[in-house]
């Protein structure tokens, strides 16, 4: 009989993309004075970095969204296209960020002097190019997020979401992508850094259709309640039809539920209408009405 341990791997490595699971981050809140115990590794250490297809493939993507943004920069360097990549909005500074850390991946596994490998619980990369020495030290989950990263950035195309909205969610992953990073070395050495000008929870949201708002001469406000009015445990997008145009509204740029009027254009949803969203959305939104009293089966 299969064990059940083996059975559970495969399952996870074939449709764990499906599931909705816990993500496990680090986070040092004081200088540590010691390891927690570990039984013996499985595997040799300095074991060979998996799942670099999947890391390259984001690499590939993003490089060919930053060229159709800068065409004039293809058949230049890979560091020459970083310097000229349009960093005229936040996304494109902060995709221009993610390429040149997923650079140093893409170099190291494409030279014979490259090296990566998982070793003490850190993904450790590095290679010598032109001259100048590249290393990257960074978690497991800090290489998903830089996968996640390429993929939001890219699907966002599609998205109804604002530019404004996006930017948020980015800003969130790039902030989380470099608490993930132990090490870093490239021609520039140093990597930007950028303020969250609105923290988001990127991890779940909820959403709601049927808002009750009100509005005055200069702000809108919604109709939280008490008992969902705490952003962290739900961070809520609001669905709203305001002025004959969807607005998809996150509630952590809400204070005490208002927004100003002035702000509103900020979270307008792309849509060609500016109300009819794509038919995938409606299973988010399917209801059917409850009647009190008879047995919910």
């Amino acid at each position: 009989m299969i064990n059940l341990d083996d059975v559970v791997t495969d399952l996870s490595a074939r449709w764990g993309q499906r599931h909705h699971l816990p993500e496990y981050r680090q986070i040092e809140l004081y200088s540590k004075k010691k390891n927690l115990a570990f039984s013996s590794p499985e595997t040799p250490p300095h074991q060979q970095l998996r799942g670099t297809l999947a890391t390259e493939t984001a690499f590939a993507l993003l490089e060919s969204y930053l060229l159709s943004v800068s065409p004039t920069l293809e058949g230049l360097s890979s560091w020459q296209k970083y310097l000229g990549f349009s960093k005229s909005s936040l996304r494109g500074k902060l995709a221009a960020e993610v390429y040149r850390i997923l650079r140093i991946h893409h170099l190291a596994w494409l030279h014979p002097n490259g090296h990566l490998s998982l070793d003490g619980g850190l993904v450790r990369i590095r290679c010598d190019y032109e001259r100048c020495h590249l290393s990257l030290t960074i978690t497991p989950v800090g290489i998903e997020l830089l996968e996640s990263f390429v993929f939001y950035c890219l699907d966002a195309q599609r998205r109804p979401y604002s530019e404004a909205y996006v930017e948020a969610m980015l800003c969130q992953y790039f902030n989380d992508i470099v608490a993930e990073i132990k090490g870093f070395s490239d021609e520039d050495r140093v990597l930007y850094q950028y303020r969250l000008t609105l923290p988001i929870n990127r991890h779940f949201r909820f959403d709601t259709d049927h808002p009750k708002f009100e509005v005055t001469a200069d702000s809108l406000t919604i109709d939280i309640g008490k008992r969902h009015g705490d952003a962290k445990a739900y961070p809520i997008d609001f669905y709203l039809v305001f002025d004959d145009r969807l607005h998809i509204i996150p509630i952590e740029v809400l204070k005490e539920g208002r927004l100003a009027l002035a702000e509103l254009p900020k979270w307008q949803a792309r849509l060609p209408d500016g109300l009819t969203l794509p038919d995938e959305f409606r299973y988010r939104f399917g209801r059917e009405k409850n009647i009190v009293g008879l047995p919910m089966t």
